[in-house]
């Protein structure tokens, strides 16, 4: 089934050449690496007539336990070998260069993306022009996606981001009630895009010939995961004395005999074909695992906890059904004692549960939310974008002339690069440092060579004070800017020009480093640091001082020297993905300019 295309964003200026889509082909980027997922969602897209990237690369994290890594739809993918290649390279889950993102604006309409690293999807949100498609697929008990976004400090930043989108943002779910327990601005945004098992259409039901007297129950990161302890020691307690054995990678080794750990995709199969049943625990509203369907389609007896996602998928009045633990083992015995007309009862009835996984069955939901997408994205007035991106730096009268310095070589780069950069110069008022530090006519004298030095500058100047606000203000204010970030510290500072706070900029350089307190994250922070003064050691002594002072989370720091960028790695602690080594009139990727515009 062929939807029938709405026009792509080529044909919508954007404002920004670097961003129209080169052609109208419809594309979508999954941005998952769910093997099983994977099987299903993207035939599914494929027939819905769109062509699909799917990453290469994901995190070595116990959560991907499921994920591998697919090359097969790269060959159906019509855009140039030598982009496809540097998508193929790129840690979506991270966030890539900005101009990886260029490069995917180019050739795609719609990405599906799981949240994981927050700093990745706010990048993402960020960079990426087209629909944001948030794929869920339910979550333990009550809790929700609203409440891990709004509760989880690291995640308010993903929260943040995903609100500024506003109508280019979608909360699609696998199952039709996620979005009952949801805040209202998600239940706005929900499309439903049913969950599916690839075969679930053609299952081999006689697979299955039982004889290995266990039952087989699944449960990854026993070791790693507190849920799943909790699980496992409750299935444990309730099957004691039962012949059993326990499916599911484990990160950490788990000393029970009865835990076979990851096993390769055949020889699981092996075992649903020859263990006697297969006990599903979860009594969840909004979740269901893999494996019970996977059990199924081989023909292997299922016996399952009621209350949860199976009983909304048709298992009501299913025979493997158990409405208490006693119910269970009873079922579980009869199994495994091989009680023949028990077993071919529980078998023809529940591949019924298949029925909502089958893919022709979910088509019409598919077809139907993609065209509420598209739609939207037809429909919606695109807003042109700002031409100019907006820098303020901010510096101290001592860090005048590093900071004019950095003014001119952003500004001839960004010339040479094409690239349409309006920056103002802050600089913090000195006056009441030099009442304070002077005598009367020395402070009037410096304060008047000063006010030279600024009318001289061939820059956009404004000149500033930091100001102090409670940690109750830094809240307020990031709450009203839209911004999720956790703040720890009492008081923030916040550059106060008299107009407003530099609001109108859309990053801050900080020159110079130190601060007597964090600066408030109101823009994304690019801090420079020109070098370690040994000011207050002994004459002669070699040691350098902290300079970064207390700027929280700077998006990038800058240093002009090698020695400086290794203090602040090895000796400052900080993650050397963010320090810049910047040589004077460098070319890209090591630029100032290239540095900036990354945290644009």
């Amino acid at each position: 089934m062929n939807l029938e295309r709405l026009p792509s964003s080529s044909e919508v200026p954007s404002g920004n050449s670097k961003r129209f889509r080169v052609d109208s082909t419809p594309r979508i980027m999954w941005i998952l690496n769910h093997t099983a997922a994977r099987k299903f969602e993207i035939p599914m897209l494929r027939k819905l007539g769109y062509e699909v990237f799917t990453p290469k690369i994901y995190p070595n994290d116990a959560n991907f336990r499921s994920a591998s890594v697919d090359y097969s739809e790269d060959v159906n993918l019509t855009i140039p070998e030598d982009d496809l290649e540097i998508l193929n390279q790129s840690d979506w889950y991270a966030g890539p260069h900005r101009e990886v993102w260029e490069i995917a604006n180019k050739y795609f309409d719609i990405a599906f993306f799981i949240v994981f690293d927050p700093k990745g999807v706010e990048a993402m949100c960020r960079r990426f022009s087209g629909e944001l498609v948030w794929r869920t697929y339910g979550l333990a008990g009550e809790n929700s996606y609203s409440k891990i976004l709004e509760s989880l400090p690291q995640y308010r930043r993903a929260q943040a981001a995903f609100r500024r989108l506003g109508s280019r943002f979608w909360f699609a779910e696998g199952y039709s009630n996620l979005h009952e327990i949801e805040s209202p601005w998600l239940q706005r945004r929900t499309v439903y895009l049913p969950l599916g098992m690839a075969g679930a259409s053609t299952p081999n039901e006689t697979e299955w010939v039982g004889g290995d007297k266990r039952m087989l129950f699944v449960c990854p990161d026993i070791g790693f995961n507190p849920a799943y302890a909790e699980i496992y020691e409750e299935f444990r307690r309730e099957f004691k004395g039962f012949p059993y054995a326990i499916g599911g990678a484990q990160s950490i080794e788990v000393l029970d005999s009865h835990i076979l750990g990851y096993l390769p995709l055949e020889e699981h199969r092996r075992n649903m074909q020859h263990m006697q049943v297969m006990f599903y625990h979860s009594r969840e509203p909004r979740h269901v695992h893999y494996h019970p369907f996977e059990a199924i389609k081989v023909g292997m007896p299922l016996v399952f906890m009621a209350g949860g996602m199976l009983d909304r998928l048709g298992g009501l009045a299913l025979p493997g059904r158990a409405k208490s633990w006693e119910e269970a083992r009873r079922k579980v015995r009869r199994l495994l004692d091989g009680d023949k007309a028990f077993i071919d009862k529980v078998r023809s009835t529940q591949p019924v549960l298949l029925e909502a996984m089958k893919a022709e069955h979910a088509q019409d939901s598919w077809a139907k939310g993609l065209r509420t997408i598209e739609l939207a994205s037809g429909n919606r007035e695109r807003k042109e974008r700002i031409n100019s991106q907006r820098i303020a730096i901010l510096c101290s009268h001592r860090n005048m002339q590093e900071a004019v310095r950095i003014y001119r070589e952003l500004t001839s780069q960004s010339q040479v690069a094409n690239e349409s950069l309006s920056i103002v110069l802050g600089v913090e008022n000195p006056e009441s440092e030099f009442n304070r530090k002077l005598k009367k006519k020395a402070a009037k004298a410096a304060i008047a060579a000063f006010k030279r030095d600024i009318d001289e500058i061939d820059a956009r100047c404004r000149i500033f004070e930091w100001k102090y606000i409670s940690k109750a203000s830094a809240e307020r204010a990031l709450t009203y800017a839209g911004i999720g970030r956790a703040l720890y510290d009492n008081a923030f500072l916040v550059p106060d020009d008299e107009m407003n706070f530099f609001e109108d900029s859309d990053l801050w350089i900080v020159v110079g480093g130190r601060t007597p307190a964090p600066v408030l994250p109101m823009k994304p922070i690019v801090v420079v640091v020109q070098d370690y003064p040994k000011t207050g050691l002994p004459p002669n002594d070699d040691r350098w001082q902290a300079r970064l002072g207390y700027i929280p989370e700077p998006d990038a720091v800058i240093a002009f020297d090698e020695r400086t960028v290794l203090h602040l790695v090895n000796m400052e602690g900080l993650d050397p993905k963010i320090v810049h080594f910047v040589k004077d009139g460098a070319s890209p990727p090591n630029s100032l300019l290239e540095t900036v515009l990354e945290c644009l």
